[in-house]
């Protein structure tokens, strides 16, 4: 049954990392793939601003029941459990995506 448990988490946070990656961080990402607009320049910082819900934050609430999850068993266990370093794992990766890789355009303001 623990076993179970490890391979449910396991894959839950597989699928969430790949839904980070497939999900697009601007909604008209689309425009970069239209080889006219690329030919004039486009790049992501010239994208029009994303309006809708931010991508980090659907992420951020797909990865709460990982995290709760693993905080839940560590306390539990009163260890470190196999959940929560797959939580933690996931936010740093989480964090790279939105935060660091993320392309920081200049006189351009995100809120």
């Amino acid at each position: 049954m623990k076993k179970l448990g490890a391979i449910g988490a396991s894959l839950y946070a597989i699928f969430c990392m790949v839904t980070m990656f497939v999900m697009p961080m601007n909604e008209y990402e689309w425009m970069l793939d239209d080889p006219k607009a690329r030919a004039d320049g486009l790049n992501f910082c010239g994208l029009p601003l994303d309006d809708g819900i931010d991508a980090r934050i659907i992420m951020l609430i797909m990865l709460l029941p990982l995290v709760i999850l693993g905080c839940a068993l560590s306390l539990k266990k009163r260890r470190i459990h196999y959940a929560a370093w797959l939580a933690l794992s996931v936010l740093l990766v989480w964090g790279w995506r939105f935060f660091i890789h993320y392309p920081l355009c200049p006189g351009r303001e995100t809120s």
